[in-house]
């Protein structure tokens, strides 16, 4: 047996009109390409047959149309092309072909004749022909899938039969189905797990078509046991048990975290609250400062933030903060106390708040307007003559000659320009 692909149409040629066929022998008794008798093949399909094999590719292409004498309908003017090959273990080779101008002169004497000589080099084997892999055949007109009973629009299903009896079908398979988790793959015998591109529903085409629950193939299910059903829950019963246990545990965690900032905060606020108890009524007798920190607020202008070390008249000690602003030049150098310029704070949080609301927040810059065409300095004076330009007809004159514009800083001249010779004669 050898592997051979039966010659495909030609294209622009209607494939319904063209054929392809075994040649066993010849009926006598029959009338054109009846006379022929062997399998049937489909063009451009893959099969397995025996060596000496003839093979009949019969090409029709429509000229025209034409009405019957008699009946009068219509009837297309075609020609044949005749190709006999000769399956060898090299592939096909072709034996005798012959273009006919009328079809129904292409199996005639001459053709027969020819078929019976080839027969006569040629015995037919008696081995059958087998399909190894069959090429689609698409369909003409729309249709109903003879499997699933899915619609097939025109060309997208394959044909199978010819005649009345032609049926449409999805090319060699039908479109799978989603499985259920539990089903038993056909493949494995082990329930699958219903996961996108690892199980499908399959429409196996014998008999009159069943469906099986199967693990895809990539999966390899004979060879690498896949995942059960029942382990598949009983593993992620597992992991939602840690995940749980892993939640608990952090909100533990968390409120553990909470109740010690809480428990730290009551205490802290108790321990101030003792403290400005105790140093209440009692006078500072020294102060010892610390600067935390320092900033620019201002052309000229520092803020400090100060952390106070007071000595009380009953020798002890309390720590207060302040803040303290004043200009960086002569008569304030920022290191002597001074009560009239800092008030003392008794939280460091409330210091910083009022030390980082202290900002500098420059004035806006005026907007320098220029000058436009109606808006000219005035007779006499120096100016750029439309401020815009660095070169005046005059030369450059510098802003330290008072011979600036004051508007886009530019070098003046005392000729007229253009706005000038244009609007200002008189000048």
């Amino acid at each position: 047996m050898i592997i051979i692909t039966v010659p495909p149409v030609p294209e622009g040629l209607n494939t319904a009109a063209c054929w392809r066929k075994t040649i066993r022998h010849l009926n006598y008794d029959q009338r054109g390409g009846a006379q022929v008798a062997g399998e049937w093949l489909q063009a451009a399909d893959v099969v397995e047959l025996p060596p000496g094999t003839l093979v009949l590719a019969v090409d029709k292409k429509t000229l025209g149309w034409d009405v019957g004498y008699r009946s009068g309908e219509r009837y297309a003017i075609e020609d044949a092309t005749i190709t006999i090959h000769l399956a060898t273990n090299e592939g096909l080779t072709t034996q005798w072909s012959r273009h006919y101008k009328h079809a129904k002169s292409a199996f005639g004497p001459t053709t027969i004749k020819r078929i019976a000589a080839l027969l006569e080099a040629h015995p037919a084997p008696s081995a059958e022909v087998v399909v190894v892999e069959e090429a689609q055949r698409a369909n003409h007109k729309p249709g109903d899938c003879r499997w699933c009973g899915l619609r097939l629009p025109k060309g997208a299903g394959h044909l199978v039969g010819r005649g009345e009896a032609a049926e449409v079908e999805h090319f060699r398979r039908c479109p799978s189905r989603p499985a259920r988790n539990g089903d038993v793959c056909a493949l494995c015998g082990r329930t699958v797990v219903a996961r996108l591109g690892s199980t499908e529903s399959v429409l196996v085409r014998e008999d009159e078509g069943r469906w099986e629950i199967r693990h895809t193939a990539s999966t390899r299910c004979t060879t690498t046991p896949m995942e059960t059903w029942e382990e598949y829950q009983e593993r992620t019963e597992a992991e939602q048990a840690t995940e749980r246990a892993q939640k608990q545990r952090l909100e533990a965690q968390r409120r553990k975290a909470a109740d010690a900032r809480a428990t730290k905060k009551a205490a802290e606020q108790a321990a101030y609250e003792a403290e400005q108890a105790r140093v209440e009524g009692l006078q500072t007798i020294s102060r010892a400062e610390q600067e935390l920190f320092s900033k620019n607020i201002g052309p000229g202008v520092r803020a400090r933030l100060l952390e106070y070390s007071d000595t009380l008249q009953d020798d002890t000690t309390t720590i207060r903060w302040g803040i303290t602003v004043g200009g960086t030049g002569n008569g304030w150098n920022g290191e002597d106390y001074d009560p009239g310029q800092s008030t003392p704070y008794t939280r460091l949080e409330d210091a910083r708040h009022a030390y980082r609301s202290l900002q500098w927040t420059p004035a806006p810059r005026p907007n320098s307007r220029r000058h436009t065409d109606g808006d000219c300095p005035g007779p006499g004076v120096p100016h750029c003559d439309g401020c815009g330009t660095r070169y005046a007809p005059g030369g450059w004159m510098m802003a330290s000659t008072g011979r600036a514009c004051p508007n886009c800083y530019d070098g003046l001249a005392d000729d007229h320009g253009p706005h000038a010779l244009k609007y200002h004669q008189g000048w």
